[in-house]
Order: C-alpha cells, then structure tokens, then sequence
C-alpha cells in the first residue's frame, strides 16, 4: 500500500515514473490527494458528545467550585472554526503569525538543510498553507525530495489548500492531506511500511501552547516508534509574556478571535443536537494569567440559564475554551528535556517569538 512512498532518492527517469503512479489505491483516497486516516469516522462526535455532557455535568453538578471546567478543543476545529482562525491570524494584533512567517521567510534555507531528502514532513494541524509554503519552496529549491502530509480534521479545509499545491506544482516535494485527529496520525506513522523513512514532525502557529504544560512532553514523545527511526520536530513557540502585548493578540478589536471560540459553542449545539448552549447568554472572556504564564479564554454565562433536562446554570459560570502557554527560552528547555529531546537549533523573532528544531538526546 504504502511501496510508493518509500525510496525517495530517485533519479530524474525514476521520478518521472515514480509521478505517473497513484500513490494510495484509490479506495484508501479521496479527491486532492487527501488519504483518510480515520479508523472508525463516526467515533469523533460521539467521543465529542460525550466530553461536553461531562463539561455540562461537572459545571451543574458544582464540581468546578475548586478546579476550571474545560470544552474540548477540538470543538474549535471544523470547518467554520479553521476559517475563523484564518481570520484571526490576519488581525493587526496577532503578532505570532507574522513573526513566525518572518523567521521562515529569514531562515528558510538553514531550516531545509536540516530535513533530508526522502523524508516524510508531517504538519500536525496544518490549516492553511501560508506558512508551511515558505519552507516548502525552499526545500524544494534546494532539490529536497520530500513527501509534505498536511494533519486535518477538516475536510473541506483539506480540499481546498491541498488544491493549492497539486501535483507537478514543485519540481521535488509532493503534498498530501491526512484526514484525522493527532491520535489517528500518530497510528498512521507507526505502519510498518513507513518505519524507515525518516520523519520531521512540525507543530507550527504555537499550537503546542494549547497542551497543559504537564502533557506536552508525554505527547511529543509519544510519536517516538519503538521499532524504527524516531522522528525530528520543527516547532513553533510564542514565548512572549508582555501581559499587554499578548491580551491584545487574543482580544483584537475586530472580534476576529471572539467569533473563532465562540463557534466552539455553537459546534457543540451541533453534535448535542439541542441547543444547551444559549448563544446570546454566554460569551467569551480572554484573560492573562501571568502566575501560570499563559493567556486563557473562557465562556462565561451572564445570566440563569436551563439546559434541559433539569440541569441549572447560574449566571457568572464559566467553561475553558482554549489556553495558550508562553514559552520562553527558560521554559523551551524544560520541555525538551521533557521529551527527551535536545534543541538542534533555534531561530528567534528578538521578540519572544521562537522556532526551535528538536531532535532525540545522544546517549
């Protein structure tokens, strides 16, 4: 299944034919090279439905008196939501997408150098292509044979940046979307026919901030492979703590990110197939929690609400939406180290921004 995507170091003869074949059997894709990699598709929801009913128990039942009750973010993920987002990193605000293209666009060829030719490049959470292109160009300007998957679990969002780059639009790097959850990406690379290739997994945008600082670690290295070649990261990490600077991101005037969290209400309505969530009653708070490094936003009620079934909420509740933890060169240590892993190299904005290239301690 999986025998066209092995040997990379081709000739020019050898590529050509290589590009003629399928690379999955047609069962296995669906249109724009977009392979699904969902074991069982109808799980997500379910496994959604049954995170916001505990949400909605805990918060009912008072169980949050001590400890935050969080939504599950991949509430914040669909279709709608990846467009919101898009929207959001356009905000004159949101400093982290410009910062981050900045470095690329400065440090492009030192990053490619860095990936060999015949590796698999894996974007966990793709959206769109406006970043990854940047690298994309420059490796294959450097003649860098690679295989690009793009990690969605979009459809849709999938289709249309995949689109973007078809095939024959670079002369060395081919693109694909994964269809699939983090979970489900991490099953796919673990196929036997894929062990020997070697691997860059890229975590751009700061989406690694999103993870509680104590998950991070355990999450990275659970991509390790027990039996083949582990694999390098590329990561992207906001390490900014400027209380103003980051509220400001976060909370831009346009209501860009007001509208991308708040559509995380509005999917959960969706799967519930009922609507527990009064959408003129709950709103989106974003705070900085300068103890725990991190800015966070959160529904909050503003008034007494019925969400069926007997179940009472009374104003001034508030559910975590999404968090982003700022990471500093202090903090980009720690978590290296706890993953095992070592930073390679770094590039930094001069601003708190940062890429870092991970790669597994020597022993």
């Amino acid at each position: 299944m999986f025998e066209n995507i092995i040997p990379l170091q081709l000739t020019q003869s050898q590529r050509r034919l290589r590009d003629s074949k399928p690379l999955f059997p047609r069962s296995s894709t669906t249109a724009n090279n977009i392979i699904d990699i969902r074991p069982h598709p109808e799980m997500t929801d379910n496994t959604l439905r049954e995170s916001i009913q505990e949400s909605l128990n805990k918060i009912t039942s008072g169980q949050d008196s001590e400890f935050y009750v969080g939504m599950p973010s991949l509430l914040l993920w669909n279709e709608q939501g990846l467009r919101y987002f898009e929207d959001v990193t356009y905000s004159p605000s949101y400093y982290l997408t410009n910062e981050e293209i900045g470095l690329l666009e400065k440090h492009k060829y030192k990053i490619a150098e860095r990936i060999e030719s015949g590796s698999m490049l894996v974007e966990l959470g793709s959206g769109n292509l406006r970043k990854i292109k940047v690298l994309l160009e420059a490796l294959d300007n450097l003649g860098r044979e690679v295989d690009y998957f793009a990690l969605d679990v979009s459809l849709p969002e999938l289709q249309r940046t995949i689109s973007l780059v078809p095939p024959g639009y670079f002369r060395h790097v081919r693109c694909f979307g994964l269809l699939g959850t983090y979970d489900d990406g991490r099953e796919w690379l673990n196929k036997p026919e894929l062990q020997s290739r070697p691997k860059t997994l890229l975590s751009l945008g700061s989406t690694l901030g999103s993870f509680q600082r104590h998950e991070i670690g355990g999450f990275l290295r659970s991509f390790f492979s027990s039996s083949g070649r582990n694999p390098s990261f590329f990561v992207g990490l906001d390490g900014c703590k400027d209380a103003q600077r980051v509220y400001n991101a976060y909370n831009d005037p346009e209501g860009a990110n007001q509208r991308f969290v708040k559509n995380g209400l509005h999917r959960a309505n969706q799967i519930l197939a009922y609507e527990a969530f009064d959408l003129e009653h709950w709103h989106v708070k974003g705070v900085w929690e300068e103890e725990n490094g991190r800015h966070s936003q959160y529904y909050y009620l503003d008034a007494d609400v019925s969400l069926g079934d007997g179940m009472q909420v009374p104003a001034g509740k508030s559910l975590l939406a999404i968090q982003s933890h700022k990471y500093d060169s202090d903090d980009q240590a720690w978590l290296a180290e706890s993953a095992g892993l070592e930073i390679v190299e770094s590039w930094s904005s001069g601003q708190g921004y940062s890429l870092l290239f991970l790669g597994e301690q020597k022993q």
